[in-house]
């Protein structure tokens, strides 16, 4: 979190030190303006304003499928097999005669007649739907450079700083696909015998041997179930988004003191985010505990559209609300196997400020 904390300091400064630069501005001594002559019209407005963004949707996908990768392998001999409830490894003779002693399991019933089966349970893929973030709050402060007038409208350039602080919070559980791998050894010796241990109470073989030896060499068969699965557990994204805008706008004016801009353009953000979860993955194979964090700041590009009704309260000062629409690239941020998407495509927002002109 350090890198982003470092960075929101360094870029929210401009919008920190703005409202004094505006006081400053507003004690300079004024020129006077002998009568008779016309007054001179303000070309610059610097605004300030509070945001608050709606329609932010995060998406969160391959939910459950963050435990190491060790599986079963294939089934074939010479190779070594992972299980739930079990193992059978090469041994240290290579499992010479297609067999090993290098084997162990951990339940009685497991054991049927001169057979003994393991399992290997996957989940499927889970992806959550997609979850409406709450209200997210921000800052920007804006600089319209009049470039012309008319008699009913005037028209310029408009520039923008903004900032975001986002935080997506997902507790809902998650139910999937399950596909269990079963395969079966044939053995001609009882398996329940020493060497035992506590993780594996029927029996534990070592590398080096010798033991009682069991066929290294599965039948195997798969199974699916849709709904065997199920994921307990948070889903976290917080991050900070900074937008840098610019565009033309109109302003039409409604009287003396009111007044209605538009203004359209391009955006570019930088968001600066970090991805965490902690889930519990149940399937029937047994339960397990997952983690993870990842962050990463990326550049992100788009369009925006605004709409703000202006009240000059006084020649220089005045306060504005209005609302605007921003689309930007999604966000993707990966930890192990997991990931969350952003969408920022249908970002709206409210606007409300005040404003300062010279």
């Amino acid at each position: 979190m350090k890198h982003r904390n470092a960075l929101r300091s360094w870029i929210l400064t401009p919008l920190l030190l703005t409202p004094g630069v505006l006081f400053a501005a507003e004690d300079q001594p004024v020129i006077p303006v002998r009568l008779g002559d016309p007054e001179p019209a303000n070309k610059n407005r610097f605004d300030i304003s509070y945001r608050a963004n709606f329609n932010i949707t995060a998406e969160f996908k391959n939910v459950a499928n963050a435990r190491p990768g060790r599986g079963p392998g294939p089934a074939t001999g010479g190779v070594d097999h992972f299980y739930d409830d079990g193992y059978n490894r090469v041994d240290s003779t290579r499992n010479g005669g297609g067999v090993t002693w290098f084997w162990g399991y951990k339940n009685a019933s497991q054991v049927s007649g001169d057979t003994l089966s393991m399992h290997s349970t996957r989940t499927a893929p889970i992806n959550s739907n997609p979850i409406d973030s709450d209200i997210q709050h921000g800052a920007e402060v804006t600089w319209n450079r009049e470039l012309g007038r008319g008699e009913k409208c005037s028209w310029g350039l408009e520039s923008a700083f903004g900032w975001t602080d986002i935080e997506i919070r997902d507790r809902r559980p998650l139910r999937g696909g399950e596909t269990m791998i079963t395969d079966v050894y044939n053995h001609n010796i009882n398996p329940n015998v020493p060497p035992q241990s506590a993780e594996y109470p029927g029996h534990a073989g070592q590398f080096e041997g010798p033991n009682a030896v069991i066929e290294d060499t599965p039948t195997r068969t798969r199974s699916f179930d849709p709904n065997g699965s199920l994921v307990a557990g948070r889903r976290r994204f917080e991050g900070d988004l900074f937008t840098f805008r610019v565009g033309p706008y109109v302003e039409i004016p409604i009287d003396e003191q009111w007044s209605i801009s538009m203004s359209a353009g391009g955006v570019v953000g930088v968001m600066d985010g970090e991805y965490q979860f902690k889930h519990l993955v149940t399937t029937s194979g047994g339960s397990s505990f997952q983690n993870g964090s990842a962050s990463k700041s990326d550049v992100m590009f788009g369009g925006y559209v605004s709409v703000v009704i202006h009240w000059a309260i006084t020649d220089q000062w005045g306060a504005f609300v209005g609302g605007q629409y921003m689309g930007l690239t999604d966000y993707t941020l990966k930890a192990r196997a997991t990931k969350v998407e952003l969408d920022f495509t249908r970002t709206a927002s409210f606007i409300g400020g005040v404003s300062f002109s010279f």
